[in-house]
């Protein structure tokens, strides 16, 4: 087993802010503009995402041992409006997509300060 993490935050298209400059952005964190609303999704939101090196051969026991750092816009401390997905996925093999094996999802708001 080659497990990776894929942490991904869901910001909303605040109104009254931008999204970040260029010149606030991290290396190997990667943005996307706001998804359109159709009839089966009522909001648009924009997305930042981050992966972490994949360990090989080390599913039962691996260790990452990395520190994240994510910028991102939030209006008013509206932060149970943002949400963290967590997504450990198996490396696919040659043309097979990287297969998740767990996902967890949480609202900002929720998660405690420094405890992540």
């Amino acid at each position: 087993m080659d497990p990776f993490v894929e942490v991904c935050l869901h910001i909303p298209e605040w109104s009254a802010s931008p999204f970040l400059p260029e010149s606030s952005k991290v290396a190997g964190v990667t943005y996307s503009a706001p998804t359109e609303a159709t009839a089966t999704k009522t909001s648009s939101a924009r997305t930042a995402s981050f992966s972490t090196h994949v360990v090989r051969n080390n599913g039962f026991n691996p260790v990452w041992d990395k520190e994240l750092s994510i910028p991102f816009d939030v209006v008013g401390g509206m932060l149970d409006l943002i949400f963290v997905r967590f997504i450990v996925r198996q490396r696919g093999k040659d043309d097979e997509g990287d297969e998740p094996i767990g996902v967890y999802c949480i609202p900002l708001g929720c998660l405690e300060k420094g405890t992540i």
